[in-house]
């Protein structure tokens, strides 16, 4: 079994009614969470999820539209994880960690979250370059380097399950890292903040982020199946199948974007 579940698909400022950028990989040995804002536990709960079922938990970066609902998670491990039952492993870049880390600290003083916080397992990859690694019973994980921000420097995921691939670039502009992170993948999520037919003096990128058409320009390239742009603000709202056309326009693969609650089986 591969499923993605997008918990949420919006920008920091999302469209209304919705919510920020977190998404789920359920496989029969692992239940991962790729990022997590404000309002992880609605989005959780939205899909009959808790934070109890969660066994991994990647943060791309700092900027709170991605981290914020850490603190939260952390308090739900600490006070209702059932006996026994492992702690879930964090998987960030040492930089976001250590951010981390002064969210929970400054939140909840010497509580019992920041006793959770240092017993849970933790992998802390390099913010500036690549890593590989096994996270979990058939699932590897291809960490990259993008280009959003100094302060909050991403790492884009590429996760080979059995013969699949799944890849999210997070929050970025473009460049070189981006074709070998979604190469062959049979799903790329592909962060779409702006829109080159909308805004055409942003269609290089802009302000940390990609548009449609970079989106589409680079599943081309890798050679993806499937293209599914996410990280929309709320300027787009009603303009998705203007995003689409877009991106169509450079690629000729599958093209959505997702709304909450979606699941994508591979």
């Amino acid at each position: 079994m591969l499923e993605v579940t997008f918990l949420g698909t919006g920008a920091a400022l999302p469209m209304r009614g919705g919510t920020n950028s977190a998404y789920l990989i359920r496989t029969d040995n692992a239940c991962i969470l790729f990022d997590c804002g404000p309002a992880i536990f609605q989005q959780l709960d939205a899909v009959g999820m808790h934070p109890s079922d969660l066994t991994q938990v990647f943060i791309s970066h700092r900027h709170g539209d991605h981290a914020l609902g850490f603190p939260m998670l952390v308090l739900a491990w600490a006070l209702g994880l059932p006996p026994g039952q492992a702690l879930p492993t964090i998987i960030t870049s040492e930089l976001t960690w250590g951010s981390l880390e002064i969210v929970i600290k400054n939140s909840y003083g010497d509580d019992v979250a920041v006793n959770c916080l240092q017993k849970l397992p933790r992998i802390l990859l390099p913010h500036d370059a690549e890593s590989q690694l096994a996270v979990a019973d058939g699932v590897k994980l291809h960490t990259y380097p993008m280009n959003h921000s100094v302060f909050a420097p991403v790492l884009g995921g590429r996760f080979e399950i059995g013969d699949k691939v799944v890849a999210f670039t997070a929050d970025t502009t473009p460049n070189d890292n981006i074709v070998p992170l979604a190469q062959n993948a049979d799903l790329l999520v592909h962060e779409a903040n702006f829109s080159a037919i909308l805004q055409p003096e942003l269609a290089q990128g802009g302000y940390g982020h990609s548009t449609a058409q970079i989106a589409g320009r680079n599943a081309s390239a890798a050679h993806a199946k499937r293209l599914a742009m996410v990280h929309l603000g709320a300027h787009l709202a009603g303009k998705e199948s203007v995003m689409i056309e877009e991106a169509k326009r450079e690629f000729d693969g599958g093209v959505s974007v997702p709304v909450a609650g979606v699941t994508y089986a591979l």
